[in-house]
């Protein structure tokens, strides 16, 4: 055992040394790959800087290009200076120019440079489409495979629009990145102004120039020759812009530096790759203290193992001498422990048996083979009431009589053997001779040398009585609910409603008016199921599923169902439906029905009544629509020739007839108002009023309006005065309705507004829930309107009390302008000035439909109500 444990304490000894050593072999390696990493982040750091000075001083080249060229641009500056930019050793590929066309110089542009303007779409050149603004290529130099087509427009591509607009209205370059060969391709181009903001100065870069050191102190030793240097624009981040190591794929970890930079208007990402796999390797440096480390840890471990050895020697002396001390002190504890225990078992059985005779509730008594008394306790005197010396050698049958020997051929042994094991019921022989029940029991104990009996005897008086008291209550209960069962049938036979108690979905009880409400004879139904009174087994499961789930939650239940009658009839029947104890469902439920066949009746006659009479309104008001149309052909011929016969009655001078003509032009006109009021209304009662939403011009269909009732308002001598804020309002409207509602609201301004007075017209944004409404309001001087009439002038053929005598109309015109302002989403109202007239004011959202594409060529909707 010693040898093992001086093999198992060397073993790990090993280990651990051989741990402490791979794990300093470890901190080594990972301390030269954090210096490598270090070292790589430092040469991404400098390349980095590298190029985005390359970018800068790119940047400032062009802007000292373009103030050569602002003095005039000419085709043969422009060529000198490619000769002299455009080099093999220069970081420039190519110059040209670029210049703002506006929509209307389209054509001019296109001729001068005799050829159209187009855009790069799927690798081919096609024509451009309409817009208000072009950036075409004017000219580039030289004519090679990199150059960029003539006309080509370079706004399409990206966010090229945004940083060509802000190159030109500002004298600073911009970074312009493309993809002018497809997806997989990219181009860096510098723009910047050029004398004025039509003509901007476009020169490429070449790429791979900008990862090339700019002068030759640093070409022994460019940090791009250690990493892997990628570049990409932020609005672009699917294709690097610029890769020092072109050809490889793109790299998936992270980089080991990156940095953000802004040039030229560009968000650009600048990220350092290592150009291979980073391997730390240890020097002799450190392959020296790793074998200075190995030799201590020997040194150690060796020393550790003799120490263990005299600790070993020490500790078996030790362990011998105590080994002899334990074994003599164990002998003499057995010795001493054995004779304690002897004497304690004797005096415990003792104490036990006078503990359990004397301490017991129950009275117990031990009888001898022969039948008499050896011993009573305290519990059986106080029960015989005789002292418990009184009661020895007494045979058992003076206290038990069913214990006593009739037959003296007959021993106590097989007497006992009857109810040995087993209580029974026996009366006890107290000293005034009166007999107590109680409950005995005989056990038999086995001696070594002897046996006998005990007998557990237990008074049972009180639980006689007990008995006897259930008893008694057991039938005061069932004569309770015998009254009370009877007069539940009483209540369900009085009761005029159908009432009926179902215990798990069968009959229980049912009453007179339930037999009858089903067509049932006699009480034969009670214990069958519901099932049959049903109208199919699906009703009958989706019923019970459905309200039997809330009559246990403790709910009165409702419902109106189709029943069957025993003759197989269905009639519609209400349900009331409670549980007797929800919490208890075995209990059942109670249930009252009710016959409404009669109501449903009634209901389904009200019903298909209205039908008939919304059929009856649309069926005239489709008539109206009709009339109206029909109506509309003869009066256009009718106003046609009374305006021929104006014509030619002032041609020939009759001024009477042109009288007549005129009053009957007038009388035509109003006619063909009222029925072009008939018309829409009756197009809005069958829904077939169509309106055409999209962005218009508020402002013009207000001064429209306001012009053509000019006219009308100057023969009364009344002005009409506009105000809009701002000027010019936009909003998603239909202009030809929304003219209509202005006309209709002017007109009745016109009408009641007294000679000499002023009518305002103001349209105004306000914003209501972070929705931008338009708001129109029309205050004239007239009458105004009552308080309790402001909400009824918008319903059909219906005017104000102060305005309907004398001015004509026909109370349409507000109802149609409520339903055109409904149709664009918006409400109308009506009020009272101060200091007299009304006032009148709709709005609408400013942006009816918020889903609409942006930039669609055509944002209408047509709408159908």
């Amino acid at each position: 055992m010693p040898r093992l444990n001086r093999l198992t304490s060397l073993l790990l000894g090993g280990l651990l040394c051989l741990a402490l050593l791979l794990t300093e072999y470890w901190l080594l390696l990972e301390h030269d790959r954090a210096e490598r990493v270090r070292q790589q982040q430092h040469w991404g750091a400098l390349g980095t800087d590298l190029v985005v000075l390359q970018l800068e001083d790119s940047l400032e080249h062009t802007r000292i290009m373009a103030q050569q060229l602002a003095g005039g641009l000419q085709s043969r500056g422009l060529s000198e200076l490619a000769r002299r930019v455009v080099r093999d050793d220069s970081v420039f590929a190519g110059i040209g120019t670029v210049a703002l066309v506006e929509q209307n110089q389209r054509e001019a542009f296109e001729n001068r440079i005799a050829t159209s303007i187009r855009v790069l779409k799927n690798q081919h050149l096609v024509s451009c489409p309409v817009q208000l603004q072009y950036y075409p290529v004017a000219s580039y130099l030289p004519d090679d495979a990199n150059a960029l087509p003539q006309g080509l427009d370079l706004s399409h591509q990206g966010d090229s629009k945004w940083l060509l607009d802000l190159a030109r209205r500002s004298d600073q370059p911009m970074l312009l990145p493309s993809r002018p060969s497809g997806p997989g391709s990219s181009r860096l181009d510098v723009i910047t102004r050029l004398g004025d903001d039509h003509t901007l100065l476009l020169l490429n870069l070449r790429q791979d120039k900008l990862v090339q050191p700019i002068g030759n102190d640093l070409l022994a030793d460019n940090p791009l020759h250690h990493v892997r240097l990628l570049i990409w624009s932020k609005n672009q981040p699917d294709i690097p812009l610029l890769d020092s190591v072109p050809g490889r794929p793109t790299p998936t970890e992270p980089p080991i530096f990156s940095r953000h930079a802004t040039v030229g208007g560009n968000e650009l990402l600048l990220g350092a790759y290592s150009l291979a796999p980073i391997r730390p390797r240890l020097d002799s440096a450190a392959w020296a203290v790793l074998a200075a480390t190995a030799a201590t840890l020997l040194l150690l471990l060796a020393m550790a193992q003799r120490q263990m050895r005299q600790n070993r020697r020490l500790g078996e002396q030790l362990q011998q001498q105590q080994v002899l001390l334990e074994q003599n002190n164990h002998s003499l504890h057995e010795q001493i422990s054995d004779r304690v225990q002897s004497e304690q078992a004797l005096a415990q059985s003792e104490a036990r048996q006078r503990a359990i005779l004397q301490a017991s509730s129950d009275a117990i008594i031990l009888i001898d083979r022969g039948g008499h008394i050896l011993q009573a306790n305290p519990a059986a005197a106080r029960l015989v009431e005789q002292s418990a010396q009184s009661l020895e050698n007494l045979p058992v049958g003076v206290l038990f009589p069913a214990l006593y020997q009739a037959a003296p051929e007959r021993s106590f042994e097989q007497m006992a053997r009857q109810h040995e094991g087993r209580p029974f019921e026996a009366a006890l022989l107290r000293s005034d001779e009166q007999q107590l029940p109680v409950e005995l029991s005989l056990s038999r104990v086995v001696m070594p040398d002897d046996w006998f009996y005990v007998a557990v005897c237990r008074d049972i008086s009180l639980r006689k009585e007990q008995e006897e008291a259930l008893i008694r209550l057991k039938n005061s209960l069932a004569e309770q609910v015998e009254v009370q069962s009877r007069q539940l049938a009483a209540l369900l036979d009085a009761s005029p409603l159908a009432m009926a108690y179902i215990v798990d979905r069968h009959l229980r009880q049912v009453n007179h008016a339930f037999l009858e409400l089903f067509q049932q004879q006699g009480q034969d139904l009670v214990g069958t199921p519901t099932q049959p009174y049903f109208e199919n087994p699906e009703q009958w499961e989706r019923t019970g599923k459905v309200l039997y789930s809330l009559l246990n939650d403790g709910k009165v239940v409702q419902s109106e169902l189709k029943l069957r009658t025993g003759k197989g009839q269905l009639f519609w029947c209400r349900l009331h439906g409670r549980a007797v104890n929800p919490s208890v469902p075995k209990l059942g439920t109670i249930w009252v029905y009710q016959d409404i066949s009669a109501q449903r009746t009634v209901e389904e006659t009200l019903r298909h009544a209205k039908i008939l009479a919304e059929e009856t309104s649309r069926a005239k008001t489709e008539f109206l629509a009709n009339m109206s149309h029909e109506l509309r052909t003869p009066l256009h011929a009718i106003l046609g020739f009374t305006e021929m016969g104006q014509l030619r009655a002032q041609g020939i001078g009759e001024t009477k007839l042109e009288q007549y003509f005129t009053r009957i032009n007038t009388s035509g006109s109003r006619l063909l108002t009222l029925l072009n009021d008939l018309l829409d209304m009756a197009k809005m009662e069958v829904g077939r009023m169509e309106y055409t939403i999209s962005r218009g011009s508020l402002t013009q269909c207000l001064r429209e309006a306001c012009d053509e009732m000019t006219p009308m308002a100057s023969r009364n001598q009344i002005r009409i005065r506009v105000e809009c804020a701002p000027e010019l309002l936009t909003a998603d409207i239909d202009p030809f309705r929304i003219g209509q509602v202005i006309r209709n609201l002017l007109s009745n301004a016109v009408k009641f507004s007294p000679a000499g007075s002023s009518i305002e017209v103001q349209a105004r944004l306000s914003e209501e829930d972070g929705q931008e409404w338009a708001w129109v309001s029309v205050e004239d001087a007239g009458p105004g309107i009552p308080d309790k009439e402001l909400e009824t002038i918008f319903d059909k053929f219906i005017q104000s009390s102060t305005t309907k005598t004398g001015a004509g109309g026909t109370g349409l015109g507000l109802a149609i302008s409520r339903e055109i302002v409904h149709a664009h989403g918006g409400r109308i109202s009506a009020g009272n000035r101060p200091d007299g007239g009304a006032i009148f004011t709709f709005g609408i959202p400013r942006h009816f439909q918020r889903n609409l594409e942006e930039g669609s060529s055509d944002a209408s909707q047509t709408l159908a109500r």
